[in-house]
């Protein structure tokens, strides 16, 4: 009798999900793609949720069929999702490309929206109205199984071979996360309707995306993926300026440099000297300021080391460091380090 109002209270969790991650990181390509995703999931489980408490069998039939559409779309957006996440965003540098990762789920959703031919019958059950899907209902299992392979597999081969660590992490949670959601719903609301001819446990597709989504949202949260930015980091700016300024992750691996920082360490970009560690002459230095910030969580002053630049440039200095926080959460994402040049 529940049953229907735990699958809008899911509904509701992923709508969360994506409204939070698009009002604090709506400048990050990936995290407004996450948040199309998230809305995608979101309108799948509503509708879902909608025709379980259809008051005819024939309204939920027509409402069912625009969530199955729905539902095709949602493994190729995964997989596009995972293909920016790790990087090969150049494949769509041809458009054709596209088609091949959204003609064939346009193909089987007009079987969902114009005939009958994915689903046997529609039944009153105490949980709310259930569809029971035909032989049909195949070819939408092996599109899922297929899309669903490739976007979970990139993850994993990213989660090896990602430059930085948390990176890594964070591919392995969010693939760790989809694996265990979509091997629960392939049981439950793919394979077992057909093997056995009606549904033998309740369906969980909503409860599994919203587990899905859950993953990635935490793997956002833990491992900072879309929140360290130069607009997050102003405030900070704005307190340690006016000298050369980098922003890292917890791992080193910068993220920002103001103009004055490449300008005194010779960095046309973020990419010529990617690990802040690679720039102090004497790494004892770097161990030693890093454990002060990160470790003791201290706010250092003038701090003395020599840097170098790529061109091997001796660079005296000063250095200013900080944990820059989320505002509002005080979780940790970063390190600020504000360095003075005091050559003569």
């Amino acid at each position: 009798m529940y049953f229907p109002y735990f699958e809008l209270a899911a509904s509701l969790f992923i709508l969360l999900l994506a409204f939070e991650i698009w009002t604090r990181h709506y400048e990050n390509q990936l995290a407004r793609f996450f948040s199309f995703f998230a809305l995608a999931a979101f309108l799948c489980a509503i509708l879902t949720y909608s025709y379980r408490i259809a008051f005819t069998l024939d309204i939920a039939r027509d409402i069912n069929r625009i969530s199955a559409l729905l539902w095709v779309f949602i493994f190729p957006i995964f997989t596009h999702f995972a293909i920016l996440f790790a990087k090969k965003d150049s494949l769509f540098k041809n458009p054709y490309n596209y088609l091949w990762l959204y003609l064939p789920p346009s193909i089987i959703g007009l079987f969902f929206l114009f005939t009958d031919l994915m689903y046997q019958r529609y039944e009153i059950q105490n949980i709310g109205i259930v569809s029971q899907p035909s032989g049909l209902y195949w070819l939408f299992i092996l599109e899922a199984l297929v899309y669903f392979s490739l976007g979970v597999g990139l993850l994993y081969w990213y989660s090896r071979v990602a430059p930085q660590k948390t990176e890594k992490d964070q591919a392995y949670l969010i693939a760790f996360g989809a694996t265990l959601s979509f091997l629960v719903g392939l049981v439950t609301d793919f394979v077992s309707p057909l093997l056995l001819g009606y549904r033998f446990f309740p369906p969980t597709l909503i409860f599994d995306l919203a587990v899905m989504n859950f993953f990635i949202f935490i793997a956002m949260r833990s491992y900072s993926l879309f929140a360290i930015s130069p607009s997050l980091a102003a405030d900070d700016i704005i307190e340690t300026m006016p000298d050369a300024l980098i922003v890292t992750d917890l791992d080193g691996c910068v993220i920002f440099m103001n103009e004055e920082a490449k300008k005194i360490l010779h960095a046309s970009g973020i990419n010529v000297c990617h690990v802040i560690s690679t720039l102090f002459k004497k790494p004892a230095d770097y161990e030693k300021l890093y454990d002060e910030v990160v470790r003791k969580k201290q706010l250092i002053e003038r701090f003395e080391a020599e840097l170098k630049d790529p061109l091997g440039e001796t660079l005296p200095s000063l250095i200013n460091a900080r944990l820059l926080r989320v505002r509002g959460f005080g979780e940790t994402i970063g390190i600020v380090f504000v360095i003075r040049d005091i050559r003569g």
